[in-house]
């Protein structure tokens, strides 16, 4: 059985879900989802349907042919006017069959009488021919008071009606998305509303976050693109920590003979990232041979596409959840409607694109399916230095790890672990986002809880033994030392012949 999201558009009518349904069930499908809010559009319904695989396409055919299926996204225009009517009986009706014979609907429409002779009608108009406008304008002048309000995407009056098909436009453009991905973007985004209604969000508040979280990764890129970097020697080795304002870092290890990455950010920025690589290792595509991750997030394994020479370091928990995302099916994240539609949508805005499954190179064998603490799952060695790479219980993630060198005192340790106290304003802003559209961005906050008390412990046990601070470098943010029981951002020595922000 396969799986399928659909977008439709059903008139505001009795029967017409039932004549969806009929045609979902004649082909052997079951509707494994339904989602529709009269509240935020009149007649967009979304449908996840399970059916045979030869019959999905029938499906879709036969809804096409009725006209329940958006295969395009029409820009409508909204306007706002105000026209003072005398307050008479049926006096309002001129000015319905002027919009009835221009085929205007109404999305909003708004009035009260007063001491007054008239009344003021507000009217919210959805119109799909813009040249229309000045005819319909002057043709409402010529019998009563008019005035176009103005009024932009803010207005929730406006916006419930005809939301679906303002995000999709306005999502189109600012991503450069094609239809299916358009449509696919507005499906994911209503099984967010749907699951954050049900615990009493506001849907004007889940809306905002969606469109912050796009807007906040769009805006960023280009000349906009800005990371802090940090330069520190280790024994041997100089380690690199490329810091964006949003994704995760990027930790590039220098040897002599390699360039060694740890996670890679969003696939959004891989030109940004490629030229700061260029910048920073002038023959850095000769040198680079191998990437790993602290764990399967999009955030974190963005550019592992992009870097096609590389071979992929992981565990097999990791390697299964990227290989899920190459067939379709949902990966680790993806174990909530919540998070799956964050997750989804993630992927359309970053661009993302699981990589080449031929370049994995799995680290572990015989590990537990399940356990409750760190455990050491393999080992790596870059340049002078011995890692050790452990795995975690799937808190934040399942199949999350960290990488220990104890003698180098530095462990890199993903999302279990991180300076939020060190997070620029910009980097706070965006890490606010999704916690809020997945409640929690931990997997089990239980476990989560527990590991990072586990590492903290490790990252003391290091401390102890080499009598100097531990070098922690978190998922995102700054390079920090553990003193004290917390985490202090550590400065490291800046390239003498380039700013730290680029």
């Amino acid at each position: 059985m396969a799986r399928k999201s659909f977008v439709t558009s059903m008139p505001d009518k009795a029967g017409a879900f039932l004549r969806a349904s009929k045609i979902i069930a004649a082909h052997h499908g079951n509707i494994v989802r339904v989602s529709y809010n009269k509240a935020v559009d009149l007649h967009t319904l979304f449908l996840d349907i399970e059916a045979p695989d030869d019959r999905l396409g029938e499906i879709e055919k036969d809804l096409l042919d009725i006209g329940y299926l958006n295969d395009k996204i029409t820009e409508i225009r909204v306007i706002e006017v105000e026209i003072k009517i005398p307050d008479n009986p049926g006096a309002v009706l001129p000015v319905l069959e002027i919009l009835n014979s221009h085929k205007i609907n109404i999305s909003y429409l708004n009035s009260s009488a007063g001491d007054e002779p008239y009344q003021n009608f507000k009217l919210g108009l959805l119109i799909e021919d813009p040249g229309i406008i000045k005819t319909l304008l002057d043709e409402i002048s010529e019998i009563y008071p008019i005035n176009v309000i103005e009024c932009d995407s803010s207005e929730e009056n406006l916006d419930n009606t005809v939301f679906y098909i303002r995000l999709a436009n306005e999502m189109q453009k600012l991503l450069s998305l094609g239809p299916e991905q358009t449509m696919q973007f507005i499906s994911e985004s209503n099984r967010i509303l749907q699951a954050l209604q049900s615990e009493g969000e506001d849907a004007g508040k889940v809306f905002r976050y969606i469109r912050r979280f796009a807007y906040f990764v769009s805006l960023n890129r280009g000349d906009n693109f800005k990371a802090n970097i940090e330069k520190i020697i280790l024994d041997g080795v100089t380690l690199y920590s490329i810091q964006p304002r949003c994704g995760s870092n990027t930790y590039v290890l220098k040897t002599p003979d390699e360039l060694f990455l740890i996670d890679t950010g969003y696939a959004i920025y891989a030109r940004e990232m490629f030229r700061t690589f260029g910048s920073l290792f002038p023959d850095w595509e000769r040198r680079i041979r191998r990437v790993c991750i602290t764990h399967a997030d999009v955030d974190h394994c963005g550019l592992l596409s992009k870097l096609e020479n590389a071979e992929i370091l992981l565990n097999k928990k990791s390697a299964e959840s990227l290989l899920r995302q190459m067939g379709g099916l949902p990966d680790f994240r993806e174990n909530t409607q919540l998070r799956f539609g964050y997750s989804r949508i993630s992927r359309i805005i970053s661009g993302y694109e699981p990589p080449d499954a031929d370049r994995f190179r799995i680290l572990d064998s015989g590990t537990p399916e399940e356990h409750d603490r760190l455990i050491e799952i393999g080992k790596i060695t870059v340049g002078g230095l011995d890692f050790s790479v452990y795995e975690g219980s799937g808190g934040h993630l399942y199949g999350e790890m960290v990488y220990v060198c104890r003698e180098a005192g530095i462990v890199f340790t993903g999302d279990l672990l991180v300076n939020i106290d060190g997070f620029s304003r910009e980097t706070a802003e965006f890490n606010s986002l999704a916690p809020y559209l997945m409640k929690s961005v931990n997997v089990d906050s239980k476990k989560a809880s527990e590991m990072r008390r586990q590492v903290i412990a490790l990252i003391e046990g290091i401390t102890e033994k080499n009598q100097k601070p531990c070098i922690v470098c978190g998922g995102h943010g700054p390079v920090s030392e553990f003193r004290d029981g917390k985490l202090v951002a550590l400065r490291g020595e800046e390239e003498k012949d380039r700013p730290k922000s680029l």
